[in-house]
């Protein structure tokens, strides 16, 4: 019986059929990591005061702008719907001490989990030769073994719930850019990892779900501290690497420039985006990948399905239109 449960909701959601949404206020929980600027931020602003739901809302500083504007939110109401949680994914005891804390609050209050959202995560561009081990290493424990820890300790207490599983992934996962190698592994394991969770957790009625946003890295703090790096990356360079790279890697680093900087947090005002994350949130039977894009992504990523792996790669740089080694040595 319950192999044909699953083969109908499987040719349900392949129909589009049998499509409702859930009900949502302040008895419903959304936790929602990183959330001290970006996405993150304006996704926890969103399910407070339009959705109207409890919001957990993960800040890796307590101290950020973004987590002392949620802050001034909690005292809006009489029944305290916003949380702001200290959380740092690369130390196991934080992450237990955030389950202890859910735990306690769900236990004391009507309220219900309704989904984790794995959004933290952490940028660092530059060719892969010179990018440090530390840098590498912070991104995979960041984005991706982050993301798992704090699953796996959530794990037991989502499947009590029921409450569902939404992974922010990236364009990155599908098809890897240049100058963010590191990165775009960790996306695309992201991408694998939740697919196969998807298939463990569909027997107890969980659902696993891929969101792609699409890029804002400008309205975001994902790539702040994008010159510190590029500044320890020159600082690693042996002489040999000094002298290949010199001008290009000062050309490049020069037209990221415009990323460096903690921006004052904002809800993004994309309507497009905040509805496709309401339908992966509130559907009974929510798609298993989310993608929004402008439509240059849209024929870019339909071309790079297309065109063999030379122009492929061709097509890559005319996506990222970023300076070149080529480039940079004429100039």
């Amino acid at each position: 019986m319950g192999s044909r449960n699953q083969l109908l909701n499987a040719l349900k959601r392949c129909l589009g059929m049998g499509r409702r949404q859930l009900s949502v206020g302040p008895h419903q929980v959304v936790l929602v990591t990183g959330c001290d600027s970006g996405l993150g931020h304006s996704l926890a602003v969103y399910c407070y005061r339009v959705l109207h739901m409890t919001v957990i809302s993960c800040c890796h500083n307590l101290e950020s702008q973004g987590a002392q504007l949620l802050q001034q939110m909690s005292s809006e109401n009489e029944r305290r719907r916003m949380h702001i949680w200290q959380l740092d994914l690369l130390e196991p005891e934080s992450i237990v001490q955030l389950h202890a804390k859910l735990e306690q609050l769900l236990a004391s209050t009507d309220c219900h989990l309704m989904a984790l959202v794995n959004n933290a995560g952490v940028m660092c561009f530059g060719e892969f030769e010179w990018q440090l081990p530390a840098q590498i290493e912070h991104q995979l424990n960041c984005n991706l073994l982050g993301t798992m820890r704090l699953t796996r300790q959530l794990l037991p207490l989502l499947r009590q719930q029921r409450a569902r599983i939404i992974n922010v992934t990236s364009h990155c996962g599908f098809q890897a850019l240049p100058a963010l190698a590191p990165y775009a592994a960790t996306k695309a394991a992201l991408r694998v990892w939740n697919d196969a969770l998807r298939i463990e957790l569909q027997p107890h009625g969980m659902e696993v779900i891929n969101f792609v946003p699409g890029s804002f890295v400008l309205e975001s703090n994902i790539a702040a501290r994008q010159q510190q790096q590029a500044q320890q990356q020159l600082e690693a360079f042996s002489a040999e690497q000094l002298a290949y790279y010199g001008s290009y890697f000062k050309v490049f680093h020069e037209y990221l420039s415009m990323l460096s900087g903690f921006k004052r947090p904002n809800q993004l005002q994309d309507e497009a985006l905040l509805a496709k994350f309401k339908d992966a949130l509130t559907n009974a039977q929510p798609k298993t990948l989310y993608i929004h894009e402008p439509w240059r992504y849209k024929v870019y990523r339909w071309l790079f399905k297309l065109t063999p792996t030379p122009l492929t790669d061709w097509l890559v740089l005319r996506f990222c239109a970023m300076p070149s080694f080529e480039s940079a040595q004429r100039s």
